[in-house]
């Protein structure tokens, strides 16, 4: 497939001689024919990716504080679906590795960069694009929205923050012979515990599967595990129906803490937490550890 007269293909590079440069190769093509458009700097390109349909994607591997790599991650996660090539100054497999984890179609080396090889490139780019695109989707399942737009926000102020979640173990709280009952009267305390100890510089929210999602900048990952260390540490009453009993909370809650130092944008992070409170098997976080 050769790219059209009509072929869409926006550039985000904060150089300007690099522009520049891609724009004459792309004069220089054998066939030429896509409309290139360019911006300068990682915020520009998320907005302008949200605009319209592009065909293609050109985006430099070093944005100034960011990287291609997050605007590939951030535009995904807010739908954009067309395809990504990285443009780097130096090639290397680390780069490499992260564009793949990305799903960027293929990156290209800007001093080994000719016509030929570009026109091949943009090809490829656009041809791998799926005819029928699904549904772009936004949402996460295990995560509400006022969360995810939380998160998103924290991250744009660039402000370092801690993740702490607790949920109940469903299955650990059937071993221990736990009910109904006893499981809402145990998250109505855990909640009123985590209340009593938080301050206005933490949020706290609730899923709709009980599930509490703390968000802070007072705590770093270690404070924050020392903090459901403490939390977790007392025995807990419950009574349920016309019984009562003491229960271990360590035994039957699940916790992990994600910070946002360990991530390389919003994305990554909700869907890591998504996933952490997702049903079956789950994979932690690259903060996970056991307390």
């Amino acid at each position: 497939m050769n790219p059209q007269s009509g072929t869409q293909v926006l550039m985000i590079d904060d150089e300007e001689n690099d522009w520049l440069l891609v724009r004459y190769m792309v004069g220089k093509m054998p066939d030429p024919g896509c409309q290139l458009h360019w911006v300068g700097s990682y915020e520009q390109g998320l907005k302008v990716l949200g605009e319209i349909d592009w065909d293609l994607c050109l985006v430099d591997y070093q944005l100034g504080a960011h990287t291609g790599v997050q605007v590939v991650m951030e535009s995904r996660a807010r739908g954009v679906d067309c395809p990504f090539l990285l443009l780097t100054g130096v090639g290397s497999r680390t780069i490499d590795m992260q564009a793949m984890r990305a799903g960027v179609v293929g990156y290209l080396e800007k001093g080994r960069l000719c016509p030929l090889e570009l026109e091949r490139a943009i090809r490829y780019a656009i041809g791998s694009r799926p005819a029928q695109k699904p549904p772009a989707s936004t949402t996460f399942a295990h995560i509400p929205s006022e969360v995810v737009e939380y998160l998103t926000a924290s991250f744009a102020s660039k402000q370092p923050f801690v993740v702490i979640a607790l949920m109940l173990d469903r299955e650990s709280v059937l071993r221990n012979h736990l009910g109904a009952s006893h499981a809402e009267h145990i998250n109505h305390d855990l909640e009123a515990l985590v209340r009593a100890r938080i301050s206005s510089a933490e949020s706290l929210f609730r899923t709709a599967e009980n599930a509490l999602v703390l968000i802070t900048t007072s705590q770093d990952s270690r404070e924050g595990r020392q903090f459901l260390s403490l939390l977790l540490s007392e025995p807990l009453a419950v009574s349920g129906g016309d019984s009562s009993r003491t229960v271990s909370l360590p035994a039957i809650v699940r916790r992990n803490v994600f910070t946002s130092s360990g991530y390389l944008c919003p994305a990554a992070l909700i869907a890591d937490l998504d996933a952490f409170f997702a049903p079956g098997p789950r994979l932690p976080g690259p903060d996970f550890k056991k307390f």
